[in-house]
């Protein structure tokens, strides 16, 4: 059994693909036993959006040349070399 927080992320992680809370609700249901089935019913669908816009909020910063992330304090891409931020 799964906990609800992994549960709460992963259907987020549906929505911010996929876009509507209770299609993904259902498809991610069709997946789990009936235990962890509850638990993710149990989830109100605010949570999962505000878990969404939250994920939103904090992506990592990337480099404008090739894509890769940098970390909070590094001013060059070490993949291509961009001098950033």
């Amino acid at each position: 059994m799964r906990s609800r927080r992994r549960h709460l992320y992963a259907l987020a992680e549906l929505v911010e693909r996929h876009g509507d809370v209770e299609s993904c609700r259902d498809e991610y249901l069709a997946a789990l036993d009936a235990d962890d089935g509850l638990l993710v019913l149990l989830i109100p669908a605010d949570e999962i959006r505000a878990t969404v816009a939250a994920g939103r909020a904090r992506a990592p910063a990337r480099c404008d040349r090739c894509g890769a992330r940098l970390p909070a304090k590094q001013h060059r891409c070490r993949r291509c070399g961009l001098a950033g931020r």
